[in-house]
């Protein structure tokens, strides 16, 4: 068996850094989404991942875009995805989602759907 000197460990430490790394961002932004859903819905954060979740399976993108989506709503610097068309998909299945909720506690959403 030949030693590689430790190359191939190396890699897979920095290959495993790298998805921890992403996976710790995906989670930022998705909870910064959820407490937008939250603030707009007026529900829980249970149902705001919920929301979050089936927006993702309507519009056929995954869950961090979908919340990258949510969170440029709420930011003016904030931007959104680079395909503009699943932009849209995310943002039409959302509005759909948010008007849902509008009649719960707190009030819920405005008519034009709050996100956007």
């Amino acid at each position: 068996m030949e030693h590689d000197g430790g190359r191939a460990g190396d890699a897979d430490l920095v290959a495993e850094n790298a998805q921890l790394r992403e996976a710790l961002s995906s989670r930022a932004v998705i909870e910064q989404a959820k407490g937008m859903v939250m603030l707009v819905r007026g529900c829980s954060a249970a149902e705001a991942f919920a929301v979050l979740v089936a927006v993702s399976q309507q519009s056929n993108v995954k869950l961090r875009d979908v919340a990258v989506v949510v969170v440029a709503f709420g930011s003016a610097t904030e931007p959104g995805l680079p395909d503009a068309d699943a932009g849209r998909a995310v943002r039409a299945a959302l509005c759909v989602h948010v008007r849902e909720g509008s009649g719960n506690r707190r009030g819920g959403a405005s008519p034009g759907c709050g996100l956007g």
